[in-house]
């Protein structure tokens, strides 16, 4: 906290004019020099001296009232203004009104600095703040002023005591007052506002702020992280990865004092090593923070901060088991920090342990409700618990010298809405979706609607959902499905399905449902390689089986911060029993496909984006009797999110398919909109 230039002139005029007041007493000849000696002490800043000074006269002359008067006013200026503000309050008419604001100015500043230390306890860590803000609006009003027409000094305090409040929009609109009035923040207070501008989501207007903190306070790790931040969130991840480089290089691992036998551990470079870390993983090379947080980890095994990092990577990794162990290790060591408590959430909620979660999420909230980090859970949270939409359309064109099995126009739309979740595992459902495709024998235009249950918790996922069609084709429609979600990696599913919507329409159009049975396996190991394996059967009411067995691979090939590479490989098998029907059925069939899809973050903004995604994949695709055939397939895809939950997306795609060796051109185009809340 800055220390302000005390009343010296005036004080040391009025020692000066005391002593000459009483110059022709002779017993008074030690006190005028004693007053003489005071006065230069204050001249030249000898604030302990002059107070020394002071104390001794008054034990002589107890009953003075202007050693009172300077006894105090020296308190105040040596930094002890809560002692001054006492003494003032016990004699406040010796006081002119400019010492009285002197003290007072004085004495709310030595609150503010006192109420940002360590509280005893969660529950009372903000009780000085609010002592010292209800305190400081009750001396303006009896001095009559607001905020406005307040001194700067104490504008400024107010700034930072705000801050300690988490009051993040007071903070920046007060300060944008300050500043269209012409008033230059000093540098005390330009961390807390830059820290509150940063919390309402406006890191540009906080970099030159920070920028000037750093300048004049560089010992304050605090503020060259906040900056790297800064820069991160503005959209700027290579300045602050440069940023925290260069940090980091001007800061040795160990200092050493002059004449010490050993060196000490340099604080700054940790920091400077801890953020590096995270401003990579945000930017997304998750695999080198991780190297990195587990080195550091392994060197600091009792920093609770490291571990609580460390599981952010992990959950940004897509391993909620680890991350929830490394935060539950956070909290063990530093059970005052809310990240660990955050993480933990974050965790439980992944794991479908919303019953783990909530207590968590309470007490978070109770406690930290102003929090960036909270509020930022609060509304995660009542996203995937509350209502949610979900509403799509689909088109497509087909053109060759065939029948094509997709139709020559096929059409899809349909909404899907979601409960909340009931007793911490269920949601119901209800559906409608509506088929429409055109082959030159039928037009079909069926209407399912139907509803169900989902049901997730812990390991166990499954749902049932009935429904009936429009054009009264195989009956009622059942489908039933269960998986079991071994680990961080592993997930196993089955399903069956008795008059299944994803059957050939080809055959519907002849009058043919199918059922269907699939099991599904899928291998994570991680956000950039991902693996899925299956089999499946449908079986259509004319007694022919199409089986299938499938695999598929992404593999993460290039990251930056604003674009992705990844690698797609595909293939399949199919056969079936029986040759002579009515809709496309090869005997048997396979297809390999390679390809690459490129994902650009465009634009974002925290909790919104725009993305745009190219996919582009050629396959051999191969048909007994038809032989081989090579198909090309694009796509383009756009992505806005506009909050937690709320997604609208679209996209056109192109392809050259072959059917019974007879080539065709397919042009689609898509759009679907997910809402929660």
């Amino acid at each position: 906290m800055r220390v302000w230039k005390p009343l010296t002139l005036s004080v040391a005029l009025a020692c000066s004019l005391y002593g000459l007041s009483n110059s022709g007493v002779a017993a008074a000849s030690n006190k005028d020099d004693a007053m003489a000696r005071i006065a230069q002490h204050r001249d030249h800043g000898q604030w302990l001296d002059a107070l020394t000074e002071i104390e001794r006269l008054q034990e002589q002359f107890p009953q003075d009232d202007f050693l009172y008067q300077l006894h105090v006013l020296t308190l105040s200026d040596i930094g002890n203004a809560g002692r001054a503000w006492q003494l003032y309050q016990a004699r406040p008419q010796l006081f002119d009104a400019e010492q009285r604001r002197h003290l007072e100015t004085n004495y709310l500043s030595k609150r503010v600095g006192w109420s940002l230390a360590y509280g005893k306890s969660e529950d009372t860590r903000l009780d000085e703040a609010e002592a010292a803000l209800a305190q400081m609006h009750a001396l303006l009003e009896q001095d009559g002023l607001s905020i406005d027409n307040a001194p700067l000094r104490v504008r400024f305090d107010r700034l930072v005591l705000l801050n300690r409040l988490a009051r993040h929009v007071q903070v920046r609109d007060e300060y944008r007052a300050l500043t269209q009035q012409g008033h230059a923040l000093p540098d005390y207070v330009l961390p807390a506002v830059g820290d509150s501008l940063m919390a309402t989501q406006h890191p540009e207007e906080a970099i030159p702020l920070l920028q000037a903190a750093s300048r004049s306070e560089p010992e304050r790790d605090d503020v060259r992280t906040e900056l790297a931040y800064a820069y991160l969130e503005s959209g700027q991840p290579r300045q602050a990865i440069d940023f925290l480089k260069q940090w980091r290089e001007e800061e040795p691992p160990f200092r050493r004092q002059a004449g010490a036998k050993q060196s000490y551990q340099n604080w700054a470079h940790y920091e400077a090593d801890l953020n590096l870390a995270m401003i990579r993983a945000y930017s997304g090379d998750l695999p080198t923070a991780q190297r990195a947080l587990e080195d550091l980890a392994d060197a600091a095994p009792g920093n609770g901060g490291l571990h609580s990092s460390l599981g952010m990577i992990y959950q940004m990794r897509g391993w909620p088991r680890r991350a929830l162990e490394r935060q539950q290790m956070a909290y063990t060591q530093d059970p005052r920090e809310v990240q660990p408590r955050v993480g933990q959430f974050e965790a439980y909620v992944d794991l479908q342990r919303d019953d783990l979660a909530r207590p968590l999420y309470e007490d978070l909230l109770r406690r930290y409700p102003t929090q960036p980090v909270v509020q930022r859970m609060q509304r995660s949270w009542n996203w995937h618990r509350g209502w949610q939409a979900h509403a799509y359309a689909q088109g497509g064109h087909s053109s060759g010298s065939g029948v094509s099995p997709l139709g020559n126009d096929d059409r899809r739309y349909g909404v899907e809405l979601l409960s909340p979740i009931l007793d911490d595992r269920w949601r119901l459902l209800a559906f409608a979706d509506r088929r429409s495709v055109d082959y030159p024998e039928r037009q079909l235009r069926p209407l399912r609607v139907g509803g169900g249950v989902q049901y997730r918790y812990d390991q166990l996922d499954g749902q049932l959902l009935l429904n009936n069609t429009s054009d009264d084709i195989g009956g009622v429609g059942i489908r039933a499905g269960m998986g079991w979600q071994f680990n961080d990696h592993w997930h196993i599913g089955l399903t069956a399905a008795r008059n299944d919507e994803e059957a050939s329409m080809q055959a519907r159009a002849a009058d043919i449902d199918a059922d269907s049975m699939a099991l599904a396996l899928e291998y994570r190991h991680s956000e950039r390689t991902r693996w899925t394996a299956g089999a499946s059967r449908f079986h259509y009411a004319d007694g022919n089986n199409r089986d299938l067995l499938s695999s598929g691979i992404e593999q993460r090939v290039l990251t930056q911060p604003k674009l992705q590479v990844t690698a797609l490989g595909n293939a399949y098998l199919g056969r079936s029993s029986r040759h002579d029907v009515p809709y496309f059925n090869p005997e048997r069939d396979g297809q390999l496909e390679l390809g690459l899809r490129l994902d650009h973050q465009t634009w974002q903004r925290y909790e919104r984006h725009f993305n745009q995604q190219l996919e582009v994949s050629v396959g051999n695709y191969w048909q007994r009797d038809y032989g081989n055939a090579l198909v090309p397939t694009v796509s383009y895809r756009h992505e806005w999110q506009l909050g937690i939950g709320k997604v609208i997306e679209y996209g056109v795609s192109w392809s050259r398919p072959v059917y019974d060796g007879r080539r065709e051109r397919h042009i689609g185009m898509d759009a679907a909109i997910h809402w929660g809340q």
